[in-house]
């Protein structure tokens, strides 16, 4: 039997380790939604919120269709939406965004993990960063920041700056670090900026410092390659070397005809 309940649920976890009340630390996490129900079927205590769900933990919100929390006080949760959208918001200021098919998360850990069609948008004051991938693993830390490990079939990587060309590039694996601030791609990587591009073993992207730096494999395997392409445009003018040649030439016909005289 379920019993239907319209509630906003406030929930309050201890931070306890090897059974000892460590810091009288307290989170907390928040849940809307239009309409939620306990379901009395299942062996662990189970709330199902349906319709504007908003979870919000910390720095972290998060929208979906569908929320399902399992567990007492910190459990787990699972959102599904079309899509479930992440928003998180660290310490300086800079956003992370995520959207997803679905999305579970570990109140008391922080880990959080995605599959699907998954887009990760990380935004600062100087540029926007988009990941594409299918699978997703995550930790949100209250005081960490956001770091995860995005894989795809390739895993893409877009990056804007003001005033620069789009950077693009597909790897095996994407990392990023919330706290180093520095986004990781490993593994078959191909980068292009205009008319350059860019193969390497590991490339790493520094917010910090704006500067993309490229490696070769440990074992000197994959080498860093860098490939420049441009179009050659007609033009009347004669470069100094043309210039040179024809002199030359003319040169070397006057003295035959000289010679022959």
């Amino acid at each position: 039997m379920k019993t239907f309940i319209k509630v906003i649920t406030l929930t309050l976890s201890i931070a306890i380790s090897g059974g000892a009340l460590k810091a009288a630390q307290f989170e907390k996490s928040r849940l809307k939604a239009d309409n939620s129900y306990l379901d009395a079927s299942k062996e662990t205590p189970t709330v199902v919120y349906e319709n504007n769900v908003v979870y919000e933990h910390g720095q972290m919100i998060i929208r979906a269709d569908k929320l399902t929390k399992q567990g007492e006080d910190a459990g787990t949760i699972i959102a599904e939406g079309s899509p479930v959208k992440v928003h998180y918001v660290d310490d300086l200021g800079e956003t992370t965004d995520i959207e997803a098919p679905s999305i579970s998360y570990e109140q008391k850990t922080g880990e959080l993990a995605a599959k699907g069609d998954i887009i990760i948008v990380q935004t600062s004051q100087q540029d926007q960063l988009t990941l594409k991938g299918n699978q997703l693993k995550a930790n949100q830390r209250i005081t960490n920041g956001f770091s995860f490990i995005l894989n795809g079939n390739p895993t893409q990587f877009i990056l804007k700056q003001p005033n620069q060309r789009e950077i693009t590039a597909v790897a095996d694996t994407l990392r990023s670090n919330g706290k180093d601030r520095k986004t990781q791609l490993v593994g078959s990587v191909k980068l292009s900026q205009g008319s350059t591009n860019t193969t390497a073993a590991l490339l790493t992207y520094d917010g910090a410092t704006k500067r993309i730096s490229a490696d070769q494999s440990a074992d000197g395997s994959q080498q860093v390659v860098t490939e420049f392409f441009w179009q050659e445009e007609p033009s009347d003018e004669k470069t100094e070397t043309e210039s040179a040649l024809e002199e030359s030439q003319d040169e070397s016909v006057e003295t035959t005809d000289e010679d022959k005289q």
